[in-house]
């Protein structure tokens, strides 16, 4: 991760999400195949940070889940599990990250995890965010990952949607009181065309691998 990343992620966090936004600058993802050892990533990270943890497919995913909560619960980064409650619930997690299809197929799951919980949502159209809106404010998600904001590596054939798109969805999540979080081809250098933007903070996958930035 670049500095000049972290410094800019800093400056929306706090521009746009406030002293008190529940949601750090610094959101990272992890992936089977783009993260490959996720142990190593996350002690360099740091310490306004935050860990979706999705490795959905790995054969030691629960031994990955549970050194990974150990090592985020030592630094306390928040550390969130994605689309999988009860794995979330035996590992005490921090919260849970919900894919775009539960908030289509299934918007009660956010009525079966626990109130205390930090909770997410991947969004790739306005139409998904206008239907957590209509969610009772006590279960609707915290925050929102809008995507793909840029060309990412993760989805190669995606287009990344037009600034027009993005502000609607952005406007949308703050009416709705839930943190915008912008997704897909963040790094060092495309993170200067959202100096303006009114996202709170930025997610990822690359942007964290070989970190080895100073905590806070």
């Amino acid at each position: 991760m670049d500095k000049a990343l972290l410094k800019q992620a800093r400056r929306l966090n706090l521009r746009n999400g406030g002293p008190n936004c529940p949601i750090p600058p610094i959101v990272l993802m992890t992936d089977d195949q783009r993260m490959p050892n996720p142990e190593a990533a996350i002690p360099a990270l740091p310490r306004d940070s935050m860990v979706i943890f999705r490795h959905y497919d790995h054969p030691r995913r629960f031994q990955i889940a549970a050194s990974l909560r150990t090592i985020c619960r030592a630094k306390g980064i928040p550390f969130l599990v994605a689309n999988d409650v009860s794995l979330a619930l035996r590992l005490d997690a921090d919260g849970m990250h919900f894919p775009e299809y539960r908030a289509l197929t299934d918007p009660g799951i956010y009525q079966r995890i626990p109130e205390y919980f930090l909770h997410t949502s991947a969004c790739h159209s306005l139409q998904t965010i206008r239907r957590l809106a209509l969610l009772p404010k006590q279960i609707r998600p915290d925050s929102v990952l809008i995507s793909p904001i840029f060309a990412t590596q993760s989805h190669p054939g995606a287009k990344p949607m037009s600034n027009n798109k993005a502000n609607q969805m952005i406007r949308a999540c703050q009416q709705a009181n839930m943190v915008p979080i912008g997704l897909g081809g963040i790094s060092a250098q495309t993170i200067r065309n959202l100096r303006t933007s009114a996202l709170a903070s930025v997610a990822g996958i690359g942007f964290s691998v070989g970190s080895h930035l100073p905590s806070r």
